[in-house]
């Protein structure tokens, strides 16, 4: 239902679907390739979990784990920008429509967009208010079917900084304490090991703040095109969108309904692990 709503959402604005850049997903998918084959490359050499006897059969669990583990977050993280993109359009109909339509000066000082003499395909603007609510409601069965996951997935990444940061303290300073606290004898491995869990959090964080900040211009381009009104039935249907815009709630994405995920989330793990690294060096270096 999810892709169904994006497919309409393309046929109300630009009533056949488009050609759309794959680069970002091949590079995003490279990119978490990488660092799953260089964890699990550098595991058997310097991870102190397992004993000789299952050092292979440990090696390939944790292998199929990482891979399953960062493929639920690839997945997740290039459906929440093809959301984005869908919103984009919607903007970027708003803007190319109003600046057409209204004084070329005052649209391009609300809208930074100048009218061109090129003539635009001009999109349903009568269905955008369609579009509009169908995003939304695609938003809303993209978290209903990956709150539970998303939450797993910060909780583990927020506990691997905090005790990642703490094992690269403790082999940095080659404290004697460190044998029998760390699990890793490397502190390349801990940095690869810390890297790879953050990665798919990172990508999550900021794939829902990219999209709800798309989301919240959609709000301010309609309010500022509402000043611009000159031609009755465009902006009878920009009316439609600006009444839908102001009574919808802004788009966020929670995690399960235990947090919200946005840029917020990433300062304060940061802030509370420099917390917690001050508290355990003091107590485990002294």
């Amino acid at each position: 239902m999810y892709l169904e709503a994006l497919e309409y959402s393309d046929e109300c604005v630009f009533h056949k679907e488009r050609q759309r850049e794959k680069m970002p997903g091949i590079l995003l998918t490279c990119v978490f390739v990488f660092v799953v084959v260089a964890e699990s490359a550098l595991s058997p050499n310097y991870d102190r979990r397992e004993v000789d006897g299952s050092r292979i059969l440990f090696w390939i669990l944790h292998a199929v784990y990482r891979l399953v583990d960062n493929l639920l977050v690839l997945q997740l993280t290039l459906l929440v920008l093809e959301l984005r993109v869908r919103f984009h359009d919607i903007n970027d109909v708003i803007v190319t429509t109003t600046a057409l339509h209204s004084d070329k000066r005052l649209s391009r000082i609300l809208l930074d967009c100048s009218r061109t003499t090129e003539e635009f395909r001009q999109p349903a603007v009568n269905q955008l208010h369609h579009a509009h609510a169908v995003l939304y409601r695609a938003a809303e069965l993209l978290q209903r079917h990956f709150g539970f996951t998303v939450a797993l997935q910060i909780t583990a990444a927020y506990s691997s900084l905090l005790y990642g940061s703490y094992e690269i303290l403790m082999l940095s300073v080659g404290s004697d304490k460190s044998h029998g606290i760390v699990l890793s004898s490397s502190i390349l491995y801990s940095v690869v090991w810390v890297a790879s869990h953050l990665l798919g959090a990172v990508a999550v964080v900021l794939s829902c703040s990219a999209t709800a900040d798309e989301a919240e211009r959609t709000r301010v381009l309609v309010v500022r095109a509402d000043t611009l009104r000159q031609r009755h039935a465009v902006w009878t249907n920009m009316g439609a969108l600006l009444r839908q815009v102001t009574a919808t709630q802004p788009l966020s994405f929670k995690a399960a309904g235990f947090l919200t995920i946005d840029r917020r989330l990433l300062m304060s793990s940061l802030c509370a692990t420099i917390t917690y690294l001050v508290i355990l060096s003091q107590i485990s270096l002294d």
